[in-house]
């Protein structure tokens, strides 16, 4: 199941199947420039913060900034997927 909204101050995204560690390692390379997918530089830029943390049967994705679910969920699907 892959999930995205928007929140007040960004967006939320829950993946299940994943382990929270293996998303925050891919969020690492993305937000490090070193990562194998089409991350947006100047998407990167608008992201204040992103938390990972671990759920029942998958782990949530909250990434802060002026970005919405609309503009950053097919990044997402292609990085994290």
């Amino acid at each position: 199941m892959f999930k995205v909204e928007n929140t007040n101050s960004g967006v939320k995204a829950f993946l299940g199947g994943f382990s929270a560690e293996d998303l925050r390692t891919k969020v690492s390379e993305c937000q490090d420039g070193n990562c194998s997918c089409d991350c947006d530089p100047a998407m990167m830029q608008k992201i204040t913060s992103i938390e990972v943390e671990s759920e029942q049967n998958g782990a949530t994705i909250t990434i802060k900034g002026d970005v919405n679910a609309a503009v950053i969920e097919p990044m997402m699907r292609g990085c994290l997927l």
